[in-house]
């Protein structure tokens, strides 16, 4: 399997624009130059795994966080992200959605889907 570095990079972008961080913020943390980060976000370098822990500790997030396109497994990866989801919700709004979500199941298994 390929490794799609323009994905990779547009996740790494995604979660850095979302801690609000500038691409130097983020290169200065993770031990790489700005070009470089530059070049990773762009899909224009390949990025090695070294580098790939440095950039997810410094977004803390996980290496399957960032690489999630290209796992063939990631439950893990939607379990987080249904309790972060879940997280600040009230009882009552935990409830609702989780009646949705039982009622969507049973409407995509009836569907085959």
């Amino acid at each position: 399997m390929d490794l799609d570095y323009v994905l990779i990079g547009t996740r790494i972008r995604k979660y850095r624009e979302e801690k609000s961080l500038s691409q130097e913020e983020l290169a200065f943390n993770a031990g790489i130059s700005w070009r470089h980060l530059n070049y990773v976000e762009h899909g224009e370098r390949k990025v090695s795994v070294d580098v790939l822990i440095a950039l997810a500790n410094a977004l803390d997030v996980t290496a399957n966080d960032l690489l999630a396109d290209h796992l063939t497994t990631s439950s893990t990866t939607f379990k987080e992200e249904v309790i972060d989801l879940l997280h600040d919700c009230t009882p009552a709004e935990k409830a609702i959605l989780m009646d949705m979500l039982r009622h969507m199941k049973k409407l995509l298994q009836e569907h085959g889907i």
